[in-house]
């Protein structure tokens, strides 16, 4: 499976240098770190032997139920197989879905705030791009750009953030007695 993830992660970084040549603030998208990429996968019997299967490269997983289905959250000990990239979303599709499976999308750090990482891509012509929102934890949004049928997820904060964020909320919910 790493050579499955290390060869899309090879195509996609492809597309992505295509879409940072091209732009006019080219510095400020090639500065962006790769810190997480997202892998749809067909149902939850692929859900679960892809987890396995990483399992033992794990140094931390973190599962959350959200929108009917199963997001794996896996910060591998060593990225070489996954391109420097070390933590893996592995992703159920949404119930009724037929979105593909395989790469879904990359994490991008932008070491800005979103507002600031708006400014830069509206100030770039030709790009598709749209402000979303995580649905459990306020305040943490992104940019999504969508390029050469691929998406690239342009954030101020890592998944493990908002990991930690749902935790905490999960924390006072419990002490709360909510």
């Amino acid at each position: 499976m790493n050579q499955e993830y290390s060869a899309a992660l090879k195509g996609y970084m492809q597309k992505w240098d295509q879409l940072v040549a091209a732009r006019h603030d080219a510095s400020f998208f090639g500065n962006l770190q790769a810190t997480a990429f997202g892998w749809k996968v067909q149902d939850r019997a692929e859900y679960t032997q892809r987890v396995a299967a990483l399992h033992d490269q794990a140094e931390h997983i973190v599962e959350t139920w959200m929108n009917g289905r199963w997001i794996a959250k896996l910060q591998l000990r060593d990225g070489s197989a996954t391109n420097g990239i070390h933590i893996i979303k592995i992703m159920e599709r949404r119930p009724n879905s037929t979105d593909a499976v395989g790469l879904d999308h990359i994490d991008f750090y932008a070491p800005v705030e979103t507002e600031q990482i708006e400014a830069v891509l509206r100030a770039e012509s030709n790009l598709q791009w749209t402000r979303e929102s995580n649905d459990i934890i306020e305040g943490y949004d992104w940019l999504s750009i969508w390029f050469d049928g691929t998406e690239a997820k342009l954030k101020h904060d890592t998944v493990l953030d908002i990991v930690a964020a749902e935790l905490v909320q999960l924390s006072q919910r419990l002490v709360n007695g909510a």
